[in-house]
């Protein structure tokens, strides 16, 4: 049974550029949601190691998170939103805040357990509404709307009224979440609701699945299928995503092949591998995902790899992970470098019909005279 949770904290993740890297977004709204459930539990005299909130790096790794954060979504008082760009251009978040939503038929009550933070500024003309309702939190703190409490955090300067904010915020939490309603109503799930971000990235991420058992597959013996987990990272990071079997529609956005080695242990499956390379973009990637067992995944990796090679495909765009743990740590760097290489190297398409006629640096039409 999920327990109850005071506040969820909902913020616009970013990409990592190397597997190690974590960025600042995501290390400081760790660092919020920490003093925060501190500052909470503080209040209410809870014990420190009970948790009383919750975001969505707590789901365990190779789970469904949309299944998991319904659930949590649904027993969760308040949700406390960071709001930023980012926020504001992925579907993740918004998607998050419309599951919270969607528990309440009034509109206001559901804006009446909605905190929105301001986390990172931006121009006072665009979201005026949700800008309008951040500010309220500490309109008379003048470097919380000049800065956002991002910037604050992370400047000694501004700690005095950080830490101001943060208590603050966590009296509203607690306030209002002594007036949510017992029991909770659920939340719908996150792939159930639809929320268009403003800067709508034109990028379909497809991940494709080449094993003897499918998109089902899983090497890691999880309950959840590994192509779902990776297209479930790629949203996170605000990337429109779909899994499908093999090598379909691998030519309609960035790509990443999975590729189950053991393939290469049979002539149909290397027949299979030599085809995937014929049909393989120039941008597109290849994934060998190996399972636990010491020495299979090396030894079959081996056997794919010069198979794809030998048939076109260079090897710098084969990678090899051997283990869940490091599936989950190299994720998000793949899938960036993954939308990288397609805007690198996917086709431009130029707009039909004829040529226009260009003006010449008199303003008038140029000639072909």
């Amino acid at each position: 049974m999920t327990p109850r949770y005071y506040f969820y904290l909902s913020y616009g993740h970013s990409a990592r550029l190397r597997a190690d890297d974590r960025p600042d977004t995501d290390y400081w709204a760790g660092h919020l949601f920490s003093e925060l459930s501190a500052e909470v539990a503080r209040q209410v005299g809870a014990d420190r190691r009970t948790p009383v909130g919750y975001y969505d790096d707590l789901v365990e790794p190779m789970t469904d998170w949309k299944t998991a954060l319904a659930g949590v979504l649904s027993s969760s008082d308040v949700f406390v939103a960071l709001y930023s760009p980012g926020y504001f251009n992925k579907s993740w978040p918004l998607r998050e805040r419309a599951s919270f939503a969607s528990r309440y038929a009034d509109p206001a009550m559901a804006e009446r357990f909605l905190l929105p933070v301001l986390w990172v500024p931006w121009p006072s003309y665009e979201h005026e509404d949700e800008r309008e309702a951040a500010l309220r939190l500490a309109r008379d703190i003048p470097e919380y709307g000049d800065e956002g409490l991002q910037a604050m955090s992370r400047l000694s300067l501004y700690r005095r009224e950080y830490r101001t904010i943060v208590r603050r915020l966590a009296r509203e939490i607690v306030a209002r979440a002594a007036e949510a309603p017992r029991p909770a109503p659920l939340a719908v799930a996150i792939d159930e609701v639809t929320a268009e971000p403003t800067g709508r990235a034109e990028i379909l991420f497809t991940v494709a699945v080449l094993a003897p058992a499918g998109r089902g597959w899983n090497p890691y013996r999880e309950r959840f299928p590994i192509a779902e987990y990776v297209a479930n990272v790629a949203e996170r990071l605000g990337q429109p995503a779909r899994v499908v079997d093999r090598d379909q529609g691998l030519a309609d956005g960035a790509a990443l092949v999975l590729v189950d080695p053991a393939l290469a242990a049979t002539a149909a499956g290397t027949d299979r591998l030599r085809g995937l390379a014929r049909r393989l973009p120039e941008w597109a990637s290849v994934l060998l995902v190996a399972d636990d067992e010491p020495g299979r995944g090396a030894r079959l990796h081996a056997a794919v790899a010069d198979t794809l090679v030998a048939a076109g495909v260079e090897r710098g765009r084969i990678t090899l992970i051997g283990d869940s743990a490091r599936l989950v740590e190299r994720m998000p760097s793949i899938i960036d470098q993954a939308c990288t290489a397609y805007r690198k190297s996917a086709p431009v398409f130029l707009p039909k019909g004829p040529d226009p006629t260009l003006p010449n640096i008199s303003g008038g039409e140029s000639s072909d005279d």
